[in-house]
């Protein structure tokens, strides 16, 4: 079964939550346990999360729905699972090709293979460069989310 679909475990595999400051669920779920966190604008005011474009409200209210206990559609699971994913893949496109690409030292090729959840696939020429590998991981992980795992093929 893919990542990220409804079948998933309560809170699903990790993935990038609040695009706008760069938030994953797992920092969101440990700061809502940790905390006692029961309402959004706790989260907003402890984490900044879901402070911005607000479009990770619900994702949010799910987690807390999950930490409380309570059960949440699948329906709703679904939708935003798919709207996390979509965003998510957008916001590292334009981290990567945007940001990042236009920085690398001419004749290196970049292309993205696969977003599941937090993990990255990335496929680089030259492919043995530590050094780029190195930095491509530090500037991925600073402007789309330090929880990222950026695996190289």
């Amino acid at each position: 079964m893919p990542p990220d679909s409804a079948s998933d475990p309560p809170g699903g595999p990790p993935r990038l939550i609040c695009r706008c400051f760069c938030i994953s669920s797992l920092h969101i779920a440990q700061a809502v346990r940790a905390q006692g966190l029961t309402r959004l604008d706790q989260v907003q005011s402890t984490l900044r999360a879901g402070s911005g474009c607000a479009s990770c409200h619900p994702e949010i209210e799910e987690i807390l729905a999950e930490e409380r206990g309570e059960s949440v559609s699948k329906q709703v699971r679904v939708a935003n699972r798919a709207r996390c994913r979509s965003e998510s893949e957008r916001r590292i496109e334009a981290s990567l090709y945007m940001a990042i690409v236009p920085k690398l030292p001419a004749g290196t090729r970049v292309e993205l293979v696969c977003v599941e959840g937090l993990r990255i696939d990335l496929h680089i020429t030259p492919s043995n460069d530590a050094t780029l590998q190195a930095l491509i991981q530090e500037k991925l992980r600073k402007l789309v989310c330090q929880d990222l795992e950026i695996v190289f093929s």
